[in-house]
């Protein structure tokens, strides 16, 4: 069982609301239009708020998961329900998932960086720079460095929110109709693609230890991943109210494009700004999935999580040097997607209840 941190390692708990909204919002929201659309068409924008509201209900899941035991994280919880093997073996499954989470966001804003600036700059060099941004940040600064980000670049990055509303004056809001065409189907469809966007709330399971006021975590939880959900659902709306329905099949950065329209007197390419920016959006969902990692090391090697943080950084360059090609990075990004909705959307509620039985076992054999 992992030690619980002491409180000069804690944070307040309203920083857990800034810890999960940018945990959520990252690369996805660039270019989760689309690829909504193309399954939910118009409805694109229920589909993201019926996903928001299951998230909703996984964080209560999850919340009452880690206030219902006296194992207060992830693997203490896996190796307390499951035992020492099978739970180590769920622990490293964990682990590989917020491994391959990490890489999937280093490449991400790497390929549109080198595909909207930077066409001749290699792959890897661009991967190199985030892992070694990465180390330098968390090397000695731990979590709370990570939660301290968070709320830095919130602040920081806000203002590109109401940048996205401009192109609202080109908007075509009969695009959006007729309302709730699309099938059962074809909204379950739509759910399943946005899990990616909305991935990130699992991160309470790790975060938790580390909050003081324990009885608030769920509240700003909740704040945190209904900003996200409007958000998320905002961008969704402008998109296909901006495109026509031929063009946004194929846009593959809708938010990027609608920011090409953006004119200002002493900036000629709006977007040359915000990518680099869009940096700021990302670097607490590397920080946090890599300090994600380095807890989950200590918990299966029992190793230092400075250690750890060298060791899966390397993992993580090793693994992203192997895409070039765009085709096999959105492959291997609609796996992260799946693999983070079985982990993220469906498997807390098993947990909860595999929780509540052993808890339950555990008292009647005293």
């Amino acid at each position: 069982m992992m030690k619980t941190p002491n409180e000069r390692l804690s944070v307040n708990a309203y920083l857990v609301f800034f810890l999960v909204h940018t945990a959520q919002i990252g690369l996805g929201i660039v270019g989760v239009q689309r690829v909504i659309f193309v399954e939910a068409r118009q409805d694109a924008w229920i589909a993201v708020l019926i996903s928001g509201l299951w998230i909703h209900l996984i964080v209560f899941v999850i919340c009452q998961t880690l206030k219902s035991s006296e194992h207060d994280n992830i693997f203490s919880l896996h190796t307390f329900v499951y035992g020492r093997v099978l739970g180590w073996i769920i622990n490293a499954a964990v682990v590989v998932y917020f491994l391959m989470a990490y890489t999937s966001i280093l490449l991400g804003y790497v390929e549109m960086a080198l595909t909207w600036m930077y066409p001749d700059f290699p792959l890897w060099g661009g991967a190199l720079i985030l892992v070694l941004l990465t180390v330098y940040a968390l090397y000695g600064g731990g979590f709370r460095l990570v939660a301290g980000v968070s709320f830095l670049t919130f602040f920081m990055t806000i203002w590109i929110v109401v940048v996205v509303f401009q192109p609202l004056k080109y908007a075509e809001w009969i695009h959006l109709l007729p309302i709730l065409e699309a099938t059962p189907k074809q909204m379950m469809n739509g759910v399943l693609k946005t899990s990616y966007t909305m991935l990130g709330f699992e991160v309470l399971y790790i975060i938790y230890p580390f909050v003081k006021e324990k009885e608030r975590v769920h509240r700003y939880a909740q704040l945190g991943v209904l900003l996200t959900t409007l958000l998320v659902a905002a961008v969704t709306v402008i998109a296909i109210a901006f495109f026509s329905p031929k063009q946004l099949d194929v846009t593959i950065w809708a938010s990027l494009s609608m920011f090409t329209i953006i004119k200002f007197p002493f900036i000629e390419r709006f977007e040359y700004i915000v990518i680099p920016l869009w940096l700021l959006v990302i670097l607490p969902n590397l920080l946090m999935f890599m300090w994600a990692m380095t807890r989950g090391g200590k918990a299966l090697f029992h190793i230092k999580q400075k250690y750890g943080l060298f060791l899966f950084a390397g993992l993580s360059f090793a693994v992203a040097v192997i895409f070039e090609k765009r085709a096999t990075i959105n492959k291997f990004i609609d796996q992260v997607g799946w693999y983070g909705f079985w982990l993220s959307f469906v498997y807390p509620f098993f947990l909860y209840v595999f929780v509540r039985i052993k808890t339950w076992a555990k008292g009647s054999a005293k």
